[in-house]
């Protein structure tokens, strides 16, 4: 999980800046500035000491920043697991080993560096440019100098530097990436059965001795982990909303405000022939072209085709060719002596004169009206009615949550006195685990609060829990389940389920070990599953990714050796459903590496120098690690 965790944000800038957090200062070196007399260690490096507080401020930084990450997909109970905590202390004894050596090697960073740094971080610009107010702003809410950040600062760079020191220092041959291109491109001929475990579970008999003995063998399998149900007060917008009436009149009235919106706009369809005149044009070119105008719209009148006359004589090219077809369009569109025109006529009926605008006479006709219905009280009223109770009970929802968030903190020990003010009902979940729950429980904000110390060993309310922004809960733990493991009898349809399924994986692979033996002796796969009812499948040559294949079978094709001229290779391969597959490799065929070049062969070349490079890293920190003094104490890597 830590890798994940570095894969997306690196180092102290993106630590304090992005996540704004109280900095772990024991990442970075400068750890005993804030507990310089703590006795409790949670280990030493070469003598110096990494303390307990210095380990829980860690610990809490990287679980804000995976909580930021994944959001709701954060699982509280994985991330807390000893794991976890010792990945943690891993990496911070990592960073204090290596920060002993740059300071043995005398490697440092300038001044001008730090600044240059500090200068790039996007969070402290402002328009581009650096502000200084913002940084010294974000630095004191969070408790941290100007000094303590930069050394911080210094720190990260230097380390950067052993890094990429001893990163670039890796090489990747050309013949390399051609050895990683055939494998990658190689393809193989595959041929494969399936025995399927469940043909053999009806058949598997278990003796009470059997049950038993598989249950104190697997025990850990059948633990249920640590539950708790909680009580809680739900205080959200559509709750409120169920209780809210409003009146009639008050409905009616939010209609007519907003009869506006309930009314389609009308649009209308016109056709116009365009004469087109300057709108300064002289007297005698204005006459002329109302004349014009005016022949056309008798011609029309007398019974031509107004769509012919428009595409032989209307001087607008984008309606001409259409036969002087506007479209629909509504009104504040087009000139406003057009527009008038357009929306005094009926249907079909062409306006009597040529009517003048900015670019000249138009004939006009129109063809069609659409729209200008007002949708009736009755069509609307059910959502005017919801809406005004939703409006109503938001604004009761924030009058009590403030309510609700004081009394449940100052009544820690019950739910029954904000219940009571605020007419809520006090309700209970089922049971659920710190990492698996079911309704209100299946959101990892209440699990995490409901296993939270303050709650669960405190026995207190929790702070108020915004699900959404219109619905937040108040929860406390009603009753609390440790981790247990049930006696057999409560799990004994379980085991048994389990025992049978793995009776039967285990003769598909015995029946799988056999008919391997068979094909070895040259048996035909045909005839042999046949004779067990099973379907022999020769799919030719397939990639290592191929779609349509179970990626199981696919690796153990890949992991086998290659055949010796026409003999097939066999093997048998369990597989995690149970089943076993029996494969066979006819042919291998290596990838041309010739064929991959240009930008592709470069970022694979890229791709693999950068591997190279963080495996000799790693390597190189493995053999500090090896050489130096370090010891851990366990039993300190308390989490509070």
């Amino acid at each position: 999980m830590l890798e994940f965790i570095r894969e997306r944000a690196q180092g102290f800038l993106a630590w304090v800046i992005v996540i704004g957090l109280i900095l772990s200062f024991a990442l970075w070196g400068i750890g005993e500035y804030l507990s310089p007399d703590s006795e409790v260690y949670v280990a030493t490096v070469n003598g110096e000491q990494i303390t307990s507080q210095e380990f829980q401020s860690a610990y809490q930084q990287q679980r804000s920043r995976l909580q930021n990450m994944l959001g709701e997909n954060f699982n509280p109970a994985l991330f807390d697991s000893e794991q976890m905590k010792n990945d943690v202390l891993e990496q911070m004894i990592e960073r204090r080993l290596l920060l002993q050596l740059v300071t043995e090697q005398g490697l440092r960073v300038s001044d001008q560096q730090v600044a240059a740094a500090v200068r790039a971080i996007p969070q402290l610009q402002n328009e581009g440019r650096f502000d200084a107010q913002r940084y010294r702003r974000l630095l004191a809410a969070q408790g941290i100098s100007v000094e303590q950040f930069e050394t911080g600062v210094r720190g990260d760079l230097v380390l950067t530097q052993l890094r990429r020191g001893v990163m670039d220092s890796a090489l990747v041959a050309e013949a390399e990436v051609d050895t990683f291109l055939r494998l990658r491109e190689q393809k193989r001929d595959l041929g494969f059965m399936l025995i399927p475990y469940d043909r053999f579970v009806d058949g598997i008999e278990l003796s009470d001795a059997e049950l038993q003995s598989y249950y104190q063998e697997h025990k850990d399998q059948f633990e249920q982990p640590e539950q708790v149900r909680i009580a809680y007060l739900e205080l959200s917008v559509a709750g409120l909303a169920e209780h809210v009436s409003v009146s009639e009149e008050e409905v009616r009235a939010e209609y007519q405000q907003r009869l506006k919106e309930f009314t389609v706009p009308e649009q209308r369809r016109a056709r116009h022939l365009l004469v087109q005149v300057a709108s300064d044009a002289a007297a005698d070119e204005v006459d002329a072209a109302r004349q014009k105008a005016a022949a056309l719209l008798a011609r029309v009148q007398a019974g031509e085709s107004f769509g012919d006359l428009a595409r032989e004589y209307s001087d607008d090219p984008g309606s001409a060719s259409k036969g002087g077809d506007l479209g629909y369009f509504g009104r504040g569109i087009m000139d406003k002596s057009f527009e008038e025109a357009v929306f005094g006529l009926q249907p079909g009926q062409l306006a009597p004169e040529p009517v003048r605008s900015a670019f000249g006479y138009h004939i006009i006709k129109l063809e069609d009206v659409r729209g200008g219905d007002t949708q009736p009280f009755a069509a609307v009223r059910e959502r005017l009615a919801a809406e005004l109770k939703r409006q109503q009970a938001e604004q009761i929802f924030f009058d009590q949550l403030e309510q609700l968030s004081n009394l449940s903190f100052e009544n820690p020990d019950n739910l029954t006195v904000a219940a009571e003010a605020l007419g809520l009902e006090v309700q209970t979940s089922p049971w659920f685990s710190r990492d698996k729950g079911s309704a209100l429980a299946e959101n990892p904000l209440v699990r995490e609060a409901a296993f939270s110390e303050d709650v669960l060993a405190g026995g207190n309310n929790s702070e108020p829990l915004e699900l959404a922004p219109d619905r937040v809960v108040v929860l406390r733990v009603s009753e609390h389940r440790p981790r247990t493991t049930p006696p057999l009898d409560e799990v004994r349809e379980q085991v048994r389920a389990r025992l049978s399924e793995s009776k039967a994986a285990a003769a598909a692979k015995v029946l799988g070990e056999t008919l391997l033996g068979k094909l070895r002796a040259g048996a035909s796969p045909e005839a042999v599953a046949g004779e067990q009812d099973l379907v022999w499948e020769h799919p030719g040559l397939v990639g290592r990714n191929e779609s349509g294949y179970d990626s199981e079978v696919l690796q153990a094709a890949f992991r086998a050796s290659r055949p010796e001229g026409e003999t097939p290779v066999w093997q048998g391969q369990a597989l995690a459903s149970g089943d076993y597959a029996v494969l066979a490799v006819f042919e291998v065929q290596d990838g041309n590496a010739a064929m991959t070049q240009g930008a592709l062969r470069k970022s694979i070349s890229a791709a693999l120098l950068q591997e190279r490079g963080r495996s000799e890293f790693n390597a190189y920190l493995d053999a500090l690690k090896a050489g130096a003094d370090i010891k851990r104490f366990p039993d300190n890597l308390q989490v509070r």
